[in-house]
Parts: C-alpha cells; structure tokens; sequence
C-alpha cells in the first residue's frame, strides 16, 4: 500500500523525476512502488518527465569482446573533469557493430556481418530480439541511409533504411522494420542519393527522422542542401529548407538535436572567417529558424580547420555547444553574460565510433 504520509499522486510525480537506476532500487521498497515502476506506462510517462541529465555513449572495441561505453554529459558541460568512461554490462560481440540511434533510452544497433538490427536498454540491461536480415552476404548491397525512431501514435520503434544493390538493375529500395514484427516493408523511396561528405544516420525529432541531403550541384548554382525527414506514422517525406544566410553556398552542414527536441543546423562560411549555428525553435516551420552561435575562425579548434565538423553533438537550452574535433577531443562553446563566446576543451579516450546522445529510461525492448 502506498505511504499514508502522501497521496498516491504526489509519490508518483516524485518517483517521475527521479534517475532510472534510483527507480530500479526502490522496486524493492514495497509492492505498490514495484509494480507501479515495473507499469509500461509510468515507463513512457518517466521519459517525459526525467530532468536527468543525458549522457555520450559509443561503442569500446576491445581484444576480447566491445563494450557500451558512457560520459556523462553534466560534467562536461558545467564543471569540466573528465575521467574514464563508464562501461555498461553490456558486451557486444566483436563483429562488426554500429549505432544507428537512440531514442527513449533504447539503443539501436546494426550488425554488419549479420545484416540484422537490435535494440538494447543499457540502462535496464535489456535487449530485444534480432530483426530479420536486410540482406545477405550474397546479395552485393549496402545501406546508403538508416535511422530510428519512435512512432508515438501507433507506440512501435522503427528503423528505416535505404539499400543500394551493385546490381543495376535492382536499383536503389528504401525499406522499413518495426520491432516485434517478422518482416521487412518496402515504403516510398528516398528523395535523394547519398552524398558521401554527409552523415548517413538519421535524426530523430518529433516523430519524424531527418537528414541532410543535397538536392543536387551545378557550376554556378547555389548549393542545395536541405533537410529530408521522415514521418514516422505516417510513412511519408518532406523537405525543411535549411536558414537563409549571407551567402550562396553552405560548406560542411551539420544536423544535430537540442536537449529541448529542437532541430539544429551549422556549417562553415565559404570564406571560412566562422562557423554559424542555427536552431529551429518549432519543428518543420522554416520561419522559426534562429541564429544561435557564431564561432569566429580564431577560436575553432586547430582540428576543425581542414575537415568536415561531422561530430557537433549537443545543444542546451543555456546554448552550450558540444563538438568533437576528432576521437580524442570534446570542445564546449558557451555564450558568456557578455553576449560574447567562451570555449575549452577537454580530453578524453579514444573512440573508433562515433557518440551519440543517450538519456535512460525505464523503456523494456521487449519484442
């Protein structure tokens, strides 16, 4: 039975706002809190309202086995002191694995070798059963794009990819795999071919996955980037215009998510004097885009300088921007109470694969 000193609801919205790993201890409190934590649905309703702070996860690939790796991200952003990544119980197998995304404290991961996806909760130290194969080692194809999300209509995790045969005249499919079903679905194809100089995973927002494409390139046009996302529910696609700016081409553009859900853009300036940083402040609505940051090229990272910034990884609501140059490196920009920008970097082990923002949840991956 629940406390007499409070009412059921003010234990539950305090039990809302408290750590996943809090959470899994005070099953023990009694039954009430049990079977309250353990309710799929106050499992949705945590994800809504944790105020936890995210963390960086990538994958550790040793000799003998590969591990989740995790940062915390709270450290990094106010009080900087770095120390050694937080292994998960989590080993994955040494074959060839990668993260396609995270969402909801679920972790989806694709094995190369296999050709199959699988989610994980860290967190829960939970798995879900392995997809079917997209293909097979005979069929000569390969994913152009991918990504992961959650349609919150239907209350089912998706993964989306985009295969290309070498075969001509099989083409180009773009195909679709909701977990806890036995089959892949063919969908609509995808609007664009791959640009190899941008990032193939898709960014999950608002039930929608979004990517940067570039719509095409002639001599003496303007360079036509934009945003192709992918409605979740509804299986259908759209273009986002990406910022007006003060100049004809966009060099090296950048899509990342802000801690509050928000699509993020950057790219460099042609001439290279700075690096902007845009922020749509409501999702799809080209007029909300909002110049956040601009980082003069004196102050970007000797690193950053003669490549592509495919890592910008994080946004705060204090507009707090987390980069990382290379696999050794993070760098935080800050707008300072002078309207100006304050950066330093920070140190850490070196990461074959790329991080990814990960928040935890109480989510059971139990297809």
């Amino acid at each position: 039975m629940p406390s007499a000193i409070f009412p059921e609801e003010i234990i539950v919205e305090i039990l809302l706002r408290l750590p996943v790993r809090s959470l899994l201890q005070f099953r023990c409190v009694c039954k009430f809190w049990k079977n309250l934590i353990s309710d799929p649905q106050f499992a949705k309703s945590h994800v809504l309202s944790s105020t936890a702070y995210p963390q960086l996860v990538s994958i550790d690939i040793g000799i003998a086995k590969s591990d989740i790796v995790s940062y915390p991200l709270k450290p990094l952003l106010e009080n900087p002191n770095p120390s050694a990544g937080v292994k998960s119980a989590f080993f994955l197998s040494r074959q060839r694995t990668s993260m396609i995304g995270s969402c909801n404290g679920l972790i989806c991961f694709f094995n190369s070798l296999r050709s199959t996806f699988k989610l994980r909760n860290p967190a829960m130290k939970l798995k879900s059963k392995t997809s079917p194969k997209i293909f097979t080692c005979f069929d000569r194809k390969k994913i152009l794009y991918s990504g992961f999300g959650y349609d919150q209509v239907n209350d089912r995790y998706r993964v989306l990819a985009v295969v290309e045969s070498f075969r001509i005249s099989e083409g180009v499919k773009t195909i679709i795999y909701t977990f806890g079903e036995k089959n892949w679905t063919t969908v609509q194809n995808f609007p664009s071919r791959r640009d190899p100089n941008l990032w193939w995973c898709g960014k999950f927002v608002s039930g929608t996955l979004n990517w940067i494409v570039n719509k095409g390139r002639r001599r003496n046009s303007t360079n036509r980037s934009v945003i192709v996302s992918f409605d979740l529910e509804k299986e259908t696609y759209a273009e986002i215009l990406l910022p007006q700016h003060d100049c004809d081409n966009v060099c090296n553009p950048v899509l990342y998510v802000s801690s509050n859900n928000c699509i993020c853009v950057s790219f460099d300036h042609p001439k290279k004097t700075h690096w902007v940083v845009w922020i749509m402040k409501e999702y799809g609505v080209v007029e909300s885009w909002t110049k956040l940051m601009i980082i003069p090229q004196d102050m970007l990272i000797s690193d950053f300088r003669n490549r592509c910034m495919s890592d910008a990884l994080f946004i705060t609501e204090h507009e707090v921007l987390l980069l990382r140059p290379n696999q050794y490196k993070l760098v935080v920009y800050k707008l300072n109470n002078n309207s100006g920008l304050d950066y330093r970097s920070e140190i850490l082990g070196k990461f074959a694969h790329r991080l990814h923002i990960y928040h935890e949840s109480l989510v059971s991956p139990q297809w």
